[in-house]
């Protein structure tokens, strides 16, 4: 048989656990059962007449038959990926195309003060531009699905090009009539006396905020969960709990006073960092570069 012949679906599947470490990880992070994938797995071993995957402990890691799938669809799925940009390049007949993830709360001033000024310089140039959590961030850039990406956490990841930059302190945010707005700080403790509004624990913001609560021997319990900055901004705008991010995030709120931000007073709080990262092995066009050359500055400013 072929590699022709093979379900890519199946090795899909593979992939994935081998990207995740389990077949459980895979499904959650497909937004699939479970099942569907073992079942995929198990008819593909039949297949081959070649098992794929072995247990180790609590994981399952592949054999070599299974490195060999995983291995010719990851340079399968780039070489595809490559020809997609290429195709949709032709298609807006722009001078090619940039695929840019920033992270929530980054925006605005990205457009305001990056965009803006590329797209003088570059008018031809597509730009993709998507929002994200960290995690699923480094996976795109890795799997060459991102050009590059701003963004947000207690930790720079390795393997990449980066450019950290400091975000300030991060604050509790609350409307001006919250009982904490008037004060210059505010304790963990305190804050843990209000309902609070917490990201999905993905989000690098996330991240700073469990450390802190768990530094203080304290369980972060929110009130509620969002996966967008937006939500947690109209929560905290109709005055139903405590978000936390920091002041750039929520700059035009504080200009129009619709909301307060108070800085945290825990060592974790007092700075928090974003990250400029790319590829070390994807190259840029001219008009990526130059974009990359613009971010640089923005952020570099900001140090």
């Amino acid at each position: 048989m072929t590699l022709s012949h093979y379900p890519e679906k199946s090795i899909s599947y593979l992939y994935e656990v081998s990207i995740q470490g389990g077949v459980r990880r895979a499904a959650d992070a497909l937004g699939i059962n479970a099942s569907v994938i073992s079942r995929q797995i198990a008819a593909l071993e039949r297949r081959l007449h070649l098992p794929l995957l072995e247990k180790r402990g609590r994981n399952v890691i592949l054999t070599e038959a299974g490195k060999l799938l995983v291995d010719d669809y990851a340079k399968t799925s780039l070489q595809r990926k490559q020809l997609d940009r290429q195709l949709n390049n032709l298609l807006h007949m722009r001078g090619g195309s940039i695929t840019l993830r920033v992270g929530q709360g980054m925006a605005e001033e990205v457009i305001k003060f990056v965009i803006k000024e590329f797209s003088q310089a570059y008018p031809d140039v597509f730009i993709h531009i998507t929002s994200g959590d960290m995690q699923s961030t480094i996976h795109q850039i890795a799997q060459g699905e991102v050009d590059m990406a701003i963004s947000f956490g207690p930790s720079g990841p390795p393997g990449f090009k980066c450019l950290s930059f400091s975000r300030g302190p991060i604050c509790a945010i609350v409307q001006p009539e919250h009982p904490i707005a008037q004060l210059r700080q505010v304790s963990v403790a305190e804050l843990n006396q209000y309902r609070l509004i917490g990201m999905n624990d993905s989000f690098g913001l996330q991240h700073y905020i469990n450390l802190i609560f768990k530094s203080e021997n304290l369980s972060f319990q929110p009130s509620y969960s969002c996966n967008l900055f937006s939500n947690a901004i109209t929560l905290c705008q109709t005055g139903l709990g405590v978000a936390f991010m920091t002041e750039k995030s929520v700059t035009s709120f504080l200009k129009q006073k619709t909301l307060v931000a108070i800085p945290i007073d825990h060592r974790i709080a007092r700075d928090s960092f974003g990250y400029l990262l790319r590829s070390m092995d994807h190259r840029l066009t001219p008009a990526g570069h130059y974009l990359w050359q613009l971010l640089e500055n923005l952020f570099k400013n900001t140090m």
